[in-house]
């Protein structure tokens, strides 16, 4: 007798919650310091995302007859980001258990349907994705809900709402996976990206407010109306995220059934939604995978071969060794195979880009000491954050990802610290170029003195090292070659200290910069007065060098010694 859809998904359910659950209970059983660690860190970021969150929400509704209207608008874009930030994992995630794992082959020949197997992995991947978002979000909750003064009915009316969004931008996310794989062909991935990477530049550009060429203050209402009309979109009635927040606003307001009526909206949906996705997969999901799986095209491999004569002349512009040069391109192929790495590596620092070369036309008081100290310390802080993410999301599981062929490395004429050494000098290059023309950037924007721009980029460049070095040298101690899907790997308790450590890190060192700063900063620190500038700047980048070394080339030289050991190759 067959299996039904819903049962063949309770069985691969069934199964994964076991294996979770007894690799779960092993680590705590054997890595207990680590747990307690972990969860400490945990609960000290909730800690202090409440109250900065707190702080924040309460100044904007506390601004004069604006206040109220803009704290609700802030609302709708927070859950509008959730939705987006949701999609974005989740068919990163579930793209990678469905087309780049060996494991569906061997699940395609059991007899089981092949809605199921899609409707799990987007489960799958709807709580690998998720858990994090829902943990960073819960503060921010709190916080909505102490500054409406609101009981229990709040968190109610909210959480269920929230979880119906969740389950929405995993079903939706999965449709997008399979219509892109299944109508996508591989000659088109360039042109699209590069008239995507256009678009966004010309629609951001033209969306921005204008502002006058001297920086002066315009007229507030004329802001504020601008600010209402740019997120009016996030408001519109369609839209899922829309729906969570009249759920929350309704239980602020005291309206029950207003908020009810979005929260079994949601559920419809998002019920609804597992049967388009069992509907979609039952018609697009084998012929994805099967075209997934078909070579590159003939002209390209004939391409390849025919300039393969003069890859030697190619290769003597390299300036480094031949084994290096090996071990580089290894790596760099790798990541250019994987779309869903270089994907988002492309959106966030093109984002990035984009919104410190509009530094200028975004902050109108860019001129003024104290708007602009402001601006550059927080750019320093959002860089180094999107870097942590990058580096913990796609360094941290580098050497994990080699799996069971690990030990070819290790009979090559390679000592594997080389290999190490070659994977921490790469991606500090390509990181540290990147963050380093950011940072050039947003200087160039908001007209920072020669000194301040060097002290930025200084302080940039050795974040970049010690982050990287953080990442490969947690990755390194703490290997997970059993899991092939690099989100489960940054998922367990190796990645997690690894985005903490890399948190902590990053906010001692902007909190050692702001010592020039904190004069026009108004705030007032005897020892600190005394001083002259120059000698502060020296004084914060010798302090953000001794984190890097702490936080960075400590672990890094640690990993080294490990790696070193024969029984690291047993794990493997």
């Amino acid at each position: 007798m067959a299996l039904t859809t819903a049962q063949a998904t309770r069985f691969l359910a069934d199964v994964h919650y076991s294996v979770a659950l007894h690799t779960l209970r092993e680590t705590v059983q054997s890595k207990r310091l680590l747990f307690v660690t972990v969860s400490s860190f945990l609960g000290l970021y909730i800690l202090a995302a409440y109250a900065l969150v707190s702080q924040g929400l309460s100044f904007v509704y506390g601004l004069p007859l604006l206040g109220p209207l803009l704290t609700e608008r802030l609302i709708y874009l927070l859950f509008f980001f959730f939705f987006v930030m949701l999609v974005i994992s989740n068919a990163t995630i579930t793209g990678m258990g469905l087309f780049r794992r060996s494991e569906t082959s061997w699940l395609l020949s059991l007899p089981v349907p092949h809605k199921s197997l899609v409707l799990w992995k987007t489960l799958e991947g709807m709580v690998l994705a998720s858990w994090a978002l829902l943990l960073l979000s819960a503060p921010i909750l709190v916080a909505i809900g102490q500054l409406y003064h609101v009981g229990a009915s709040f968190y109610l009316a909210t959480l269920p709402a929230l979880l119906c969004l969740v389950l929405l931008a995993s079903n939706f996310s999965a449709w997008l996976l399979l219509l892109l794989m299944r109508g996508l062909r591989r000659q088109w991935i360039k042109p699209i990206a590069i008239v995507a990477v256009i678009g966004l530049a010309v629609s951001s550009v033209q969306l921005l407010p204008d502002r006058s060429p001297d920086g002066k203050r315009t007229d507030v209402a004329m802001n504020v109306a601008q600010i209402l009309n740019h997120t009016e979109f996030f408001t519109h009635p369609l839209l899922p995220s829309a729906w969570v927040a009249e759920s929350a606003l309704g239980a602020v307001r005291g309206g029950s059934d207003r908020s009810w009526f979005f929260n079994l909206t949601l559920l419809s949906w998002a019920l609804a939604s597992l049967v388009v996705t069992t509907r979609i997969a039952g018609w697009l999901f084998y012929r994805a995978w099967t075209q997934s799986l078909q070579p590159a095209p003939l002209a390209k491999m004939k391409a390849a071969a025919a300039g393969s004569s003069g890859r030697a002349a190619r290769d003597r512009r390299w300036l480094v060794d031949p084994i290096t040069q090996a071990l580089m391109v290894k790596d760099m192929r790798t990541f250019i195979r994987e779309p869903a790495q270089w994907g988002q590596t492309v959106l966030v620092f093109g984002l990035l880009f984009l919104y410190t070369g509009n530094l200028r036309r975004i902050v109108s008081d860019y001129q003024d000491p104290f708007w602009s100290n402001v601006i550059s310390y927080l750019n320093l802080l959002v860089c180094s954050l999107s870097l942590s993410t990058l580096t913990t999301r796609f360094i941290y599981p580098q050497l994990s990802q080699e799996g069971q062929r690990l030990w070819l490395l290790g009979l090559s004429p390679v000592s594997m610290a080389r290999v190490l050494r070659t994977k921490l000098w790469l991606t500090t290059v390509v990181t540290g170029t990147l963050t380093t023309l950011l940072t050039a950037v947003s200087c160039v924007s908001l007209e920072l003195p020669f000194e301040r721009a060097v002290f930025f980029i200084a302080a940039i460049v050795m974040l970049t090292v010690g982050l990287n070095a953080l990442a490969h040298g947690l990755g390194t101690i703490f290997p997970d070659f059993r899991e092939a899907n690099p989100a489960k790997i940054v998922s367990g308790f190796g990645g997690t200290l690894c985005l903490i450590t890399s948190f902590l890190f990053i906010l001692a060192s902007v909190a050692i910069a702001l010592l020039p700063a904190l004069s026009e900063l108004h705030v007032r620190l005897p020892w600190v007065d005394h001083y002259p500038r120059a000698y502060l700047k020296l004084l914060s980048l010798a302090g953000i060098f001794v984190l890097t070394v702490v936080f960075g080339l400590i672990p890094y030289r640690l990993a080294e010694k490990r790696i070193k050991n024969l029984d690291y190759f047993t794990k493997a």
